[in-house]
């Protein structure tokens, strides 16, 4: 265990190939092969896993709960309505000697943070799960290959960031499509099974869903799409370490990201995604959500609106017509003001 975790105390030198040295990848290469040599193949890749999963995510969102349960004011997640109780209480009536009934606010246990916590690392145990039996069933009762190359030899920095753009796009549908479904189809048994967060909560909320969405939602467009493209072990820990980051800032709904950059346009999709109760912005990246016509788009004054049928939101066949014409008009102006001249 812990030669696994030094080990992966030099994952960083392969993103930074101005700073790290030859001597330095030379002593990461040493340790990696004397790692994968010395413990079973299975062993790395489960506790590597869980290790980036603990570290980028779990633990950071951990950290993010507790200072917004303990500062929710400063957090910007104080309920608008102070007045209103938590949903994290219910009312229960108990008679007392006098045979009157009493009010108390009691804590569910379903919606408390500590429930939270420990739904969220069992998903993340679930996930680690799933991948011990994809591996096990492929290496000893197939008989095939690994579905994650473990090999002394390093991936080139540019396969990894290639490998890991291709699985962004995979990663991409595999959210999109069954997302999409599953709020256009109450009826489907998977309807019942997801659920959205409150405004007030934190990221670990988005691994403390049911196991049923996480696995559909969270694990597999991560961990498909690096089987597809045969990814290293390297560089499925690279991609979990970003997709795990992301998500972590992205989903803790705080109101101080920078919209102008990449992160912060996607926090302000899943906002979006939340405040129009599911109907549209099912997307990560938000491609699919500009071709389809789902993004969810405010105009300047506040009014939501989602694909064609609200304020400012388009597919991409309504934004090359509007393009199109656009160019015409100009095209048009140009030649008028050639001919006054």
């Amino acid at each position: 265990m812990s030669a696994i975790i030094g080990s992966l105390g030099g994952f960083g030198l392969l993103f930074n190939n101005y700073t790290a040295s030859s001597l330095n990848l030379f002593f990461f290469w040493m340790t990696w092969t004397t790692l994968i040599l010395s413990h079973p193949p299975l062993r790395v890749e489960l506790i590597a896993t869980l290790f980036i999963r603990l570290l980028f995510f779990f633990l950071p969102a951990l950290i993010f709960t507790v200072f917004d349960n303990l500062i929710p004011s400063l957090a910007g997640k104080e309920p608008r309505d102070s007045r209103a109780k938590p949903s994290s209480r219910k009312t229960a009536s108990a008679l007392t000697g006098k045979r009157k009934k009493k009010q108390a606010c009691v804590e569910t246990i379903t919606n408390g943070p500590v429930f939270a916590v420990l739904m969220s690392l069992g998903n993340i145990l679930l996930g680690i799960a799933v991948q011990a039996i994809a591996e096990y069933v492929s290496v000893d009762l197939f008989k095939r290959g690994r579905l994650l190359r473990i090999t002394s030899a390093l991936p080139y920095p540019w396969d990894m960031a290639r490998g890991i753009a291709y699985a962004m796009i995979l990663r991409e549908i595999l959210i999109y499509y069954p997302h999409r479904h599953i709020h256009n189809t109450p009826h489907s048994p998977l309807y019942k099974y997801h659920r959205h967060p409150s405004p007030t909560a934190s990221s670990l909320n988005l691994t403390s869903t049911t196991p049923t969405d996480y696995l559909l939602l969270q694990f597999i467009p991560v961990y498909l799409p690096s089987v597809m493209l045969s990814f290293h072990l390297l560089t499925f820990l690279a991609f979990v370490a970003i997709t795990s980051l992301v998500d972590l800032i992205c989903y803790s709904q705080y109101n101080y990201l920078p919209k102008a950059f990449f992160v912060g346009r996607i926090a302000k999709r899943v906002r979006g995604h939340y405040d129009s109760g599911g109907s549209g912005g099912y997307g990560w990246i938000g491609i699919l959500d500009w071709i389809h016509g789902t993004e969810v788009r405010r105009n300047k004054g506040g009014v939501m609106g989602v694909g064609e049928g609200g304020e400012g939101g388009e597919g991409i066949t309504e934004a090359v017509k509007r393009g199109v014409k656009k160019r015409k008009i100009a095209r048009r102006k140009k030649d008028r003001a050639s001919e006054t001249d």
